[in-house]
């Protein structure tokens, strides 16, 4: 008889929560190939994938063949290189689809735009801490400020962002104990200086910035609420930064805060019937 100890069996419990989570890690994995086909912004070859997710070449076909097979990703049968499909785009606009205040602020955004001549655009806070990009109509002028429907954009150094996250102090906080890459020679990257501008937004009610995010685009934005009166999206005009001048924004600004709250109040957000989320003080 043996005296070594012999391995202990495997529980069926513990089966399952192994299967469990590689199921999970390579649900992950395969999301992960999607997100870096989307971020490359065209046709993407096999060996970039590989590259960017630093995962096995056998392992990412594996995954490109599920998802082409799945159809949220095709494969150009001549460069052999992989571009995402319309099949997420339909998944999130279904959604974006659901939101009320989508809706609602669409003829709001449209009056914006008749009264300021500038492309007005709404955003969401995300999970990652930044912008998306839901709603937006653009100026009838030939040179405008473009924005793309579900474009992801920082939200610390955008009139949009910081119009949100005014109003979210936590969020906020999170978001500046990260990396703050300056995007352009204007860009603040300094927190406490972020934090005075949040402070200013919350007290303003508004959000101005310069070529922060972008050298040639400049933004004027408020925040929307809900009918508990929390902030949870933020209406901005987009500015080309050579047009943008002090007698621009005065204009602007009236407008925009208009449309936020014309847009809160649909919403059914009244003042005197609820508290205001915390903003910075």
């Amino acid at each position: 008889m043996s005296t070594g100890s012999r391995a202990r069996k495997r529980k069926p419990s513990d089966v399952r929560a192994a299967n469990r989570n590689h199921l999970i890690a390579s649900a992950a994995a395969t999301l992960e190939v999607l997100e870096v086909i989307g971020e490359a912004g065209g046709p993407t070859a096999l060996t970039t994938i590989v590259e960017l997710t630093g995962k096995p070449k056998g392992t990412v076909h594996r995954m490109l063949a599920t998802l082409v097979n799945t159809g949220f990703v095709v494969q150009d049968p001549g460069s052999s290189r992989y571009s995402l499909t319309l099949k997420l785009w339909r998944l999130g606009a279904a959604a974006v689809g659901r939101l009320d205040v989508v809706k609602v602020a669409r003829p709001w955004l449209e009056r914006v735009v008749v009264a300021t001549d500038e492309t007005v655009h709404m955003s969401v806070l995300d999970v990652s801490g930044g912008i998306v990009y839901i709603s937006k109509v653009e100026s009838p002028r030939s040179i405008r400020v473009q924005t793309q429907i579900g474009q992801l954009s920082p939200a610390w150094c955008t009139a949009t962002g910081r119009s949100i996250l005014a109003f979210h102090p936590a969020a906020a906080e999170r978001v500046l104990a990260g990396p703050l890459e300056p995007r352009t020679a204007r860009t603040v990257t300094d927190p406490r200086r972020i934090r005075a501008a949040l402070r200013e937004t919350a007290a303003s009610g508004y959000s101005v910035t310069r070529a922060e995010n972008h050298p040639e685009v400049g933004g004027i934005a408020a925040p929307v609420r809900n009918h508990a009166g929390t902030v949870i999206a933020a209406i901005g005009v987009g500015v080309p930064a050579f047009r943008m001048n002090r007698e621009l924004v005065s204009r602007c600004v009236p407008h925009v805060l208009r449309a936020a709250g014309g847009i809160s109040s649909e919403l059914g957000y009244r003042p005197d019937d609820v508290k205001s989320a915390a903003a910075y003080a």
